[in-house]
């Protein structure tokens, strides 16, 4: 598996949670398909969550990361 450094691992959780929050919102208009949305969401919560196991682990490796909750809101499965 290709490893990633920390500076880009920080930014897809941040830009995954914005693109989570963007699409709920856009769900709401009455000119999309809600599902359509739902899915794509579900998709990006599985990537952002296995993200989030990936910098949990930096963070209990390396002491000067930021704590996940620093970084973003959502809360992830452990």
């Amino acid at each position: 598996m290709p490893t990633i450094d920390k500076g880009s691992l920080v930014i897809c959780l941040q830009a995954l949670e914005r693109a989570i929050e963007f699409n709920e919102f856009i769900s709401q208009s009455d000119t999309v398909e809600e599902d359509n949305y739902e899915e794509i969401n579900y998709r990006y919560e599985l990537t952002l969550n296995k993200l989030a196991k990936i910098y949990t682990e930096e963070c209990r490796n390396d002491k000067s990361l930021l704590p996940l909750e620093k970084i973003i809101k959502y809360n992830f499965i452990e």
